[in-house]
């Protein structure tokens, strides 16, 4: 039988444009990558080139999945008129560069909480989302990703995820991203066998394991239930490596994108985090 390639790879970054991500994550092993298309700190989106963009399609061919994130400005929930206005057309631009690129996943914030109830908050966000997906000329499936719960921010709660999905109109191209650090800092605790069996049996029953696209493997720094996301070093943090053996040797996620978004100086910091991952293979 044919062992199923291991997809396990970090965030890039897209300094000279994005297939040099490529290049960096080949040269530390990666079989997948997660970049932005743009800058994650401005609306504006310089246009990518036909050139840019055949590169990058070419090289991408060798390693995969690629998966975006999306700008860390966008906000679906917020109580801002002007960043809402932002957020959808920003977003819109978001799923198109994607296409271009074809890169067929976008990780998303959802977004803030600034309704009176959790209800009508949610609901926001599903809207939003639903326009966003409707004018964008793109296949791409957009994320949510579940948050650490700090501030207003929604999504730290598996019931949110399920909730967004149900109100919206588009729910077929809503995926979602798991990550370790934020589920942690929210509240699940999976450090042993037992516990990590229940949350993913409370993943499946609330959202479903046939819409986790994407899994983020970052340790936390700070304590379970904490609701501050705070990335960490791959065992060197409060989760340990007991939730990352599981991981590594989960069958059911033998071929979902694992992606670092550990701390880092430079490329060798991933590079230990992902031979770390690889040394919990059984």
């Amino acid at each position: 039988m044919k062992k199923n390639k291991l997809l396990l790879g970090a965030h890039m970054s897209i300094a000279g444009g994005p297939d040099q991500a490529i290049e960096r994550g080949q040269s530390i092993q990666c079989s997948t990558i997660q970049i932005f298309t743009k800058s994650n700190r401005q609306w504006h989106a310089k246009p990518l080139s036909t050139d840019v963009r055949n590169s990058f399609i070419k090289k991408q061919q060798a390693i995969g999945p690629v998966v975006a994130h999306a700008s860390y400005l966008i906000n679906l929930g917020s109580s801002n008129l002007q960043t809402i206005q932002k957020s959808i057309p920003g977003l819109i631009i978001e799923l198109e560069r994607c296409q271009l690129l074809k890169i067929p996943y976008l990780v998303l914030h959802p977004g803030s909480l600034t309704e009176k109830t959790l209800a009508e908050g949610l609901q926001k966000i599903a809207r939003n989302l639903d326009v966003a997906l409707q004018n964008a000329k793109s296949d791409t499936m957009v994320l949510l990703e579940n948050m650490a719960g700090q501030g207003s921010v929604s999504c730290y709660d598996f019931e949110h995820i399920k909730l967004i999905r149900q109100y919206s109109k588009e729910s077929k191209r809503i995926g979602v991203c798991f990550d370790t650090c934020h589920a942690f800092a929210a509240g699940y605790d999976f450090r042993t066998k037992q516990l990590y069996e229940d949350m993913w049996h409370d993943f499946n029953t609330i959202i479903g394991l046939e819409h986790l696209k994407v899994i983020h493997m970052n340790d936390s720094k700070k304590e379970l239930g904490s609701r501050v996301d705070r990335h960490e070093h791959i065992g060197k943090g409060k989760l340990g490596l007991n939730p990352f053996t599981f991981l590594m040797n989960d069958p059911r996620f033998e071929s979902i994108a694992k992606i670092l978004e550990t701390p880092k100086e430079g490329l060798s910091d991933d590079q230990t985090n992902l031979q770390i991952l690889k040394n919990l293979i059984r």
